[in-house]
């Protein structure tokens, strides 16, 4: 941008972003031969996951060092095209996102791969059954999957705004088993193909090859428009709110939209399963977002 900018009366921007956003680095173990020579995952094998051998050579026992950022000095590094010809971008992008928020490191983890890349797997089963029940013509006045994807939207908005990226791998998971359930049931067809194309475009970030081969598929343009939410459709005089202890969560708890702090932690006393978590004990303090948590600090 300094370089375009340089004599350029025209052109007065230096500086494109707002601010740096700091990644978190992948992480791998480090391994080391009886020499001290370093050796890469592909020079290792262990049949326990406990004792590491060099490959092909069970004579010869491997030093498992500590998990470290990727670099090719340690040679703990991982072939992305390998990963990418046996389990799909898709599953890779997946994975990565799962794992920790975007500032932290993430650690690498083949067992990981795999539930992904089946996660994937599960997901083109969820698009054939879309498809039959499109295809149904069912007059049913059932439109919770229309709902439940206005609300999807919202959230992962939120999610997208504040880089909670493994929340929305958490929320992709939560529409998986809620959509399945419901699918299996008298479903609206004329609102169905609507509300899948928004979900589909919606998760597209995360798994953009899976969505584009889904609306081709089904004979859409795989570009679509990012959707508007339906605020008709999400309006909902309850919230679930998160109860979180010291900063870990406990519980959940439905109550009325807009409730006060003090009234959230009345009703937190007088409920039956959350009265226990902070039966006896003082409270400290407590942090309050209005119509999401509350975080109460206690001894």
């Amino acid at each position: 941008m300094r370089a375009i900018n340089y004599k350029n009366e025209k052109f007065n921007i230096t500086e494109p972003f707002e601010g740096l956003f700091t990644q978190g680095m992948v992480c791998h173990e480090t391994y080391k031969d009886k020499n001290n020579n370093w050796l890469s995952p592909d020079e290792v094998e262990s049949k326990d996951g406990k004792k590491f051998y060099v490959k092909n050579q069970p004579e010869k026992e491997v030093i498992v060092g500590s998990s470290e950022s990727m670099s090719k000095s340690k040679k703990n590094t991982i072939d992305p095209e390998d990963i990418i010809d046996n389990f799909g971008a898709d599953a890779v992008r997946l994975f990565i996102l799962s794992d920790s928020p975007p500032e932290k490191d993430v650690q690498w983890s083949e067992q990981g791969m795999v539930a992904s890349y089946k996660f994937i797997q599960k997901l083109w089963i969820l698009h054939s059954k879309f498809k039959e029940k499109i295809k149904e013509n069912s007059v049913s006045k059932n439109n919770e999957i229309e709902i439940f994807v206005n609300q999807m939207i919202e959230k992962i908005n939120y999610n997208l705004e504040k880089f909670h990226y493994n929340v929305i791998i958490a929320n992709l998971y939560e529409a998986y088993n809620f959509i399945s359930k419901k699918l299996s049931g008298e479903v609206n067809n004329k609102t169905l193909l609507e509300s899948y194309t928004k979900f589909l475009t919606i998760i597209s970030p995360i798994v953009p090859h899976f969505t584009s081969e889904c609306l081709t598929d089904l004979k859409l343009n795989p570009f679509q428009k990012w959707p508007e939410i339906d605020r008709n459709l999400i309006k909902n005089d309850t919230i679930e709110y998160v109860i979180q202890i010291n900063g870990k969560k406990r519980a959940s708890l439905k109550s009325i939209k807009d409730i006060s702090e003090e009234e959230l932690i009345k009703e937190i006393m007088n409920n039956q399963n959350t009265k226990k978590i902070i039966e006896d004990k003082k409270i400290n303090k407590s942090f309050f977002v209005k119509n999401r948590l509350i975080n109460i600090l206690i001894k």
